[in-house]
């Protein structure tokens, strides 16, 4: 009796799959999976059963991912989560589980086992043994650590915990990958909440982006009427000719981008960069220059913007510059400036004038007027 299940909640020994209730309560807690399917809900609690977690306590869930128009769903726990897992794979296999001091690195490859420099450490190596098996791990910054877009401060920032406590959370991430070393077979496809953060971050950067390319060409994804294999005259509304002209014209030029040569995107967008370099070195602009105006005119930085606006950004540098030699040049002279207010009084003139002739056309006479008032 004493083994039964507090609630209705608690996952049974005999149990094969979510039941409804079970169901229900947790997506009430994850309003996300309401979208998953039945067979990653079963997949999921293969690994409540399998890890011993328990997902109502919120010891382990899974998480809705988008990354470049796809759906992907990861399954994650915490550390601590992490860390029981790995005890109860070696408690039934009868080994002891220690660990060794952890390591962090700084850029120059020094070490610290207790990291007390105020700059992020550049990896942390965590060392884990089972049995008389050793199971070392690094985690690099540059590979974890998220960073996100701060509209305030127009710059990338860390996003979490990771500005507060750097050298904790890369020690999780290097200690996580150590466990995951030592048990396989328990934690193959789990992934703690620290490893996935920079995942976040990307998922953030791209979805914040492609809204940024919405607002700039609201009208780009819209299609362009008579761009059908079909001929326009089996359509059902018959518009005028000179209207329909116009549609055969630009129906024509999207058949000829369609049937152009592909074109390799990321060769584009090296070509543009390069472009984009050549321009600043011969103008004599700096990087910080060159990614201040692309985060002014497009709201991305240089390495995130697309070949299109890379192309306007070289334009708007190049026209900048001729422009301000142009008027260091030649300043407009003060005989110019006499001329232009000359001209104006006189085009204002000509309209008061004409405006004074309507007046007087549509003035009544007096002769008018007075048969008027004779009646």
């Amino acid at each position: 009796m004493a083994d039964a299940p507090v609630t209705w909640l608690a996952i049974r020994d005999d149990q094969k799959a979510f039941e409804d209730q079970q169901l229900r309560a947790l997506r009430a807690a994850f309003p996300d999976l309401v979208e998953a399917s039945p067979a990653q809900l079963g997949i999921f609690f293969h690994y409540c059963k399998a890890s011993g977690l328990d997902p109502f306590g919120r010891q382990i869930y899974m998480i809705k991912r988008k990354s470049r128009g796809e759906i992907r769903w990861t399954i994650q726990t915490g550390i601590d989560g992490y860390r029981l897992i790995a005890r109860r794979a070696a408690d039934r296999a009868g080994q002891p589980i220690a660990y060794e001091d952890f390591v962090w690195y700084d850029a120059d490859g020094g070490e610290h086992t207790v990291w007390l420099r105020d700059e992020p450490p550049a990896a942390c190596r965590a060392v884990l043994w089972r049995g008389d098996s050793r199971f070392p791990a690094v985690a690099h910054w540059r590979e974890y650590a998220p960073k996100v877009w701060d509209y305030e401060s127009q710059e990338y920032k860390l996003g979490g915990l990771w500005p507060q406590m750097p050298a904790s959370q890369l020690s999780k991430v290097a200690e996580a990958l150590a466990l995951r070393r030592a048990c396989p077979a328990d934690l193959s496809g789990l992934h703690v909440d620290e490893e996935m953060h920079a995942a976040d971050a990307a998922e953030s950067r791209e979805r914040v982006q492609a809204a940024a390319a919405r607002l700039r060409t609201p009208g780009e994804k819209l299609e362009t009427p008579g761009t059908s294999e079909s001929p326009v005259v089996d359509a059902e509304v018959v518009e005028p000719a000179s209207t329909q002209d116009k549609q055969d014209q630009r129906s024509g030029q999207v058949e000829e981008a369609e049937t152009a040569a592909p074109v390799d995107p990321q060769g584009a967008v090296e070509e543009a960069r390069g472009t984009v370099r050549d321009v600043a070195k011969r103008l004599g602009i700096s990087f910080d220059v060159v990614n201040e105006r692309c985060f002014d005119d497009f709201s991305v930085s240089f390495q995130d913007a697309s070949p299109e606006q890379l192309q306007e950004l070289a334009e708007a540098l190049t026209a900048d510059t001729e422009s301000a030699k142009a008027v260091e040049a030649d300043p407009p002279s003060g005989r110019g400036s006499a001329g232009s207010r000359t001209r104006a009084p006189a085009k204002n003139t000509t309209t008061k004038k004409a405006v004074a002739k309507k007046t007087t056309a549509r003035t009544p006479s007096p002769t008018k007027s007075t048969r008027s008032t004779a009646k």
